[in-house]
């Protein structure tokens, strides 16, 4: 039987910093999840599980040490630095009906 072991990873406080500035700019309610080492026994399989800020309607997922984060899944990546622009645009973006 497979088991799976979930240690928690701490955020970089450089990282934290960072992120923290982009989104504290944004005055978005936000409620950040510190990321997992997911090791699988009986395999040599390890995953690790990004850090993640949630907003009401989106997540911004992160690694320690990384520029680039993640929007919603890992299939979409942008530049730390455009985070605040993005969060912006989605801001915008929501107060329109469509």
């Amino acid at each position: 039987m497979l088991k799976v072991k979930k240690t928690k990873i701490d955020i970089n406080p450089k990282t934290k910093k960072r992120i923290e500035f982009y989104l504290d700019k944004t005055c978005k309610k936000y409620k950040l999840i510190s990321g997992n080492l997911v090791k699988l026994s009986t395999t040599n399989l390890t995953y690790v599980e990004p850090h993640k800020a949630i907003f009401k309607d989106f997540m911004v997922l992160f690694f320690n040490y990384s520029d680039q984060v993640y929007i919603n899944s890992l299939l979409y990546k942008i530049d730390m630095d455009d985070l605040y622009d993005y969060i912006k645009l989605k801001k915008y973006e929501n107060d329109f009906d469509f």
